[in-house]
C-alpha cells in the first residue's frame, strides 16, 4: 500500500531557511521561491555555442569512467541497506526493503548524445523494483524508452515524480504518484520525499515551467539524499536540517562549465563540497559525470576538481565517494 505525507519544518529551523519550504507554484507553472530561476534562453545557448571552449584539446582522447563487471550481482550479494550508481545520475537504492530506482537512464539520451561509458546494469539485471522516483524532465534525467522498459517489467512499481511531470511518462506506467517539495510517497513505511532542487523545467517548446523539479529523499532505518541537478543554494542547509543524520548524500560533480551559463542551474565541485557540508550527510557518492558529454568540460574532469575543492575546502576526504559505473556499496 502507498500513504502519502507531508515533511513539517523542523521546529528550530532559522528564519532564513524558511523560504525553501514555501509554495514553489506560480500561476500556471513553478519557480525557485527565492529568487534564482535559470535565465538563460535561446541567444545565450547560441553565445555559448559560438565561444572558444578552453577544454577542447582536453577533451579529445580522455578516458572515461570504469565500468564495474557483473554489477548487478555484486548489488545481489550485499545485505539491505544498500546502494548503486548505475552512471550519469541513475541510482538503485534498497531500504528496509523497499528497491527505488532514481532517474534510470540506461542507453543513450536522443541519438545524438551517445553514451561515453557502457551502462553497467540493464533492465533485464535489476532486482524487483517498488519505486521510480523522477527528478525532472530533462531527458537526461526522464528518459522515456527506459522508463518504458521498466514499466513493462515492474507493472505493479509506484512512479513518483514532481507536480505535473507525470504527464510525461509512458502510457505503460499504470500508477502514478505527483508530489510538491517536502511531500512524500510512503511505501510499506519507507518514505520517498521530494524535496527543493535550483532548477527549471523544459520538455518541449511550450511547456517552460509547467512542471516542478526536485531532488528526493528515501528514508527508512537508513537514508539517502540524491540532488537530482542544482545550483548550490541554501536549501542544502534546510534538507538536512528537515533530515538529520543522512546516510549518503548522492551529489553531481559534473556538467558546470562555463559557469556564467551553468552556475544557476549546476553546481561546481566547490559547491559539492559546501553542500555535503550544509546537508550534514555521512558520507558523499559523485554522480552525473563520465557519462554524457554535455557541457564544456571533459566528462571526466569532475573527479580532479572535487580533489582540489575538497583540498580548498580542508574538507575529509574519506567522505567522498567516486566510484566506477555500476559500484555498489552498503550505506
Amino acid at each position: 500500500m502507498t500513504d502519502a505525507r507531508r515533511i513539517e519544518p523542523p521546529p528550530d529551523l532559522p528564519e532564513a531557511l524558511g523560504v525553501y519550504f514555501d509554495s514553489p507554484a506560480s500561476g500556471a507553472g513553478f519557480r525557485n521561491p527565492w529568487g534564482v530561476n535559470n535565465d538563460k534562453g535561446f541567444l545565450d545557448v547560441l553565445k555559448w555555442q559560438a565561444a572558444a571552449n578552453p577544454w577542447k584539446g582536453a577533451k579529445r582522447g580522455r578516458p572515461v569512467a570504469d565500468v564495474v563487471p557483473h554489477a548487478a550481482a555484486a548489488y545481489d550479494d550485499l545485505a539491505d541497506g544498500r546502494i548503486s550508481w548505475l552512471g550519469h545520475a541513475s541510482v538503485l537504492t534498497t531500504i528496509d526493503g523497499v528497491t527505488a530506482l532514481i532517474d534510470p537512464v540506461l542507453g543513450s539520451v536522443f541519438p545524438a548524445i551517445r553514451r561515453l561509458a557502457p551502462a553497467a546494469w540493464s533492465v533485464a539485471d535489476l532486482p524487483h523494483i517498488d519505486a521510480v522516483l523522477i527528478s525532472h524532465g530533462h531527458y537526461d534525467h526522464l528518459d522515456g524508452a527506459t522508463v518504458r522498459r521498466v514499466a513493462d517489467r515492474f507493472p505493479e512499481a509506484l512512479f513518483v515524480t514532481p507536480k505535473g511531470l507525470g504527464r510525461s511518462l509512458p502510457r505503460a506506467c499504470r500508477s502514478v504518484v505527483e508530489l510538491t517539495w517536502w511531500e512524500a510517497a510512503v511505501v510499506r513505511g519507507v518514505e520517498l520525499c521530494l524535496v527543493p532542487a535550483q532548477h527549471w523545467h523544459r520538455r518541449g517548446l511550450a511547456d517552460m515551467n509547467r512542471a516542478l523539479w526536485g531532488g528526493w529523499v528515501v528514508r527508512g532505518s537508513r537514508s539517502v539524499y540524491h540532488s537530482g541537478d542544482t545550483g548550490f543554494f541554501g536549501g542544502f542547509e534546510a534538507v538536512g536540517r528537515a533530515f538529520p543524520s543522512l546516510d549518503v548524500a548522492v551529489l553531481p560533480i559534473g556538467a558546470w562549465a562555463p559557469r556564467w551559463f551553468m552556475s544557476t542551474q549546476h553546481m561546481d565541485p566547490d559547491g559539492t563540497v559546501e553542500a555535503f557540508r550544509l546537508l550534514g550527510a555521512k558520507r558523499c557518492m559523485a554522480m552525473h559525470w563520465g557519462t554524457f558529454d554535455l557541457t564544456d568540460e571533459p566528462a571526466d574532469e569532475g573527479p580532479r576538481e572535487l580533489a582540489a575543492a575538497i583540498a580548498r575546502a580542508d574538507a575529509d576526504a574519506d567522505a567522498f565517494h567516486v566510484v566506477p559505473h555500476g559500484h555498489s556499496s552498503l550505506l
